[in-house]
């Protein structure tokens, strides 16, 4: 009987490998006993009728995850036995928050749950970290094993260094994953800026979408999908072995800026236009903040805008590109990742069922959203 605990069970990532679980155990002879954590009450998060009601079919449990006694109470079950698969989807991933929110909402958390999942012996803990990590000096594809970045780096992506490392010395074995921009149904940060982007281009008439960046930079991505896949089957294949093992997650396709700038135009049915080389020689001499503050002046107007015209009076989406966002930095850190040695290695079975961003994939997020209220009714 395979049992679960999930912490972030509500966010992005957790929310896509709860659906997971469910679809396993339905197809499943075996009992499995499945366990969600998080924050908030999924009745909030804006979710699709089916899957919320997934969350009435799992032991859910709100609380306050910076408590450790909360932290204590959701790893503690009934027969006293340790779990099986302890998932920390938990950490935060969301950009532009404080110093203070990174060092409690991903520092400190991993380490009591590491800390926790050490105490009760657990047959694996699978932690989700992120690709930001890397030292991207050049427009490579960074491995499992490329530079870590200590100096440019976000403070997020700092804190999330730390979660590793609090993990690798928990005493079990240990999953670390490392997503690339990761998109996909419930994604609110990654994908979205440029999806309402293109929607605005469309809108005002115009068939042309303007994309700054060199078109061959690397911003390489994984659907969210399979970030939930990786990290059951890594945590069958660990489940009590020894060691820690790091695998990155970014699909095939090799995404570059032209590439994510063709599947989003292709969607709405513009077409990226990229900036001449001396508009980009001077927009590589603003500082980001500027360059960030330019383009959110731009486009929230708009959305707002487009948002009361179609009756969507509160919605969380937004064009604004915060200034931790990889898109803008992506001329001095471009963001290449190959994430091949999970799909290759022996025994996990693992296949990326998303090998590479496409129109079909994010036309399924935008008509989420619209079917949630959360965006335009109108044709995309």
């Amino acid at each position: 009987m395979p049992t679960c605990l999930v912490f972030g069970s509500a966010n992005f990532y957790g929310r896509a490998l709860t659906q997971l679980l469910c679809r396993e155990r339905q197809q499943s002879t075996d009992t499995w006993e499945i366990r969600g954590v998080d924050k908030i009450l999924p009745q909030l998060a804006s979710f699709p009728a089916d899957v919320l009601a997934l969350y009435s079919t799992i032991d859910y449990r709100m609380g306050n995850l910076r408590c450790r006694g909360f932290l204590e109470q959701a790893f503690q079950r009934d027969d006293g036995k340790p779990w099986d698969f302890v998932f920390n989807f938990a950490a935060e991933h969301k950009f532009g928050q404080s110093d203070q929110v990174y060092d409690q909402d991903v520092r400190q958390l991993s380490a009591n749950i590491a800390a926790l999942a050490s105490q009760h012996s657990v047959g694996v803990l699978v932690q989700l970290s992120t690709a930001l990590i890397f030292a991207a000096t050049s427009n490579s594809q960074c491995a499992e094993d490329s530079v870590v970045d200590g100096v440019q780096t976000t403070v997020m992506a700092k804190c999330h260094v730390d979660a590793e490392a609090s993990a690798r010395q928990a005493g079990v074995p240990v999953v670390i994953l490392r997503p690339a921009l990761c998109y996909g149904p419930g994604d609110r940060q990654n994908a979205v800026p440029m999806l309402i982007m293109a929607q605005l281009s469309k809108q005002e008439g115009d068939n042309r979408m303007p994309v700054l960046w060199d078109k061959d930079l690397r911003i390489s991505t994984v659907h969210v999908s399979d970030v939930a896949a990786a990290a059951l089957a890594s945590a069958r294949w660990h489940y009590n072995k020894s060691a820690t093992v790091v695998f990155n997650l970014a699909d095939s396709g090799d995404t570059t800026n032209a590439r994510l700038a063709q599947a989003v135009g292709g969607l709405f049915g513009v077409e990226p236009s990229f900036q001449n080389v001396a508009v980009n020689f001077i927009v590589k001499r603003l500082k980001t903040a500027e360059l960030a503050e330019e383009v959110n002046q731009s486009l929230l107007g708009p959305w707002m805008d487009l948002l009361a015209a179609n009756g969507v009076s509160n919605s969380p989406l937004s064009p604004y590109l915060d200034q931790e966002h990889p898109y803008c930095r992506l001329d001095s850190q471009p963001r290449g990742v190959d994430g091949s040695r999970i799909a290759n290695t022996s025994g996990l079975k693992f296949e990326y069922q998303y090998p590479r961003l496409s129109p079909a994939a994010l036309r399924e997020m935008v008509e989420e959203f619209q079917a949630v209220g959360l965006w335009p009714a109108i044709p995309i």
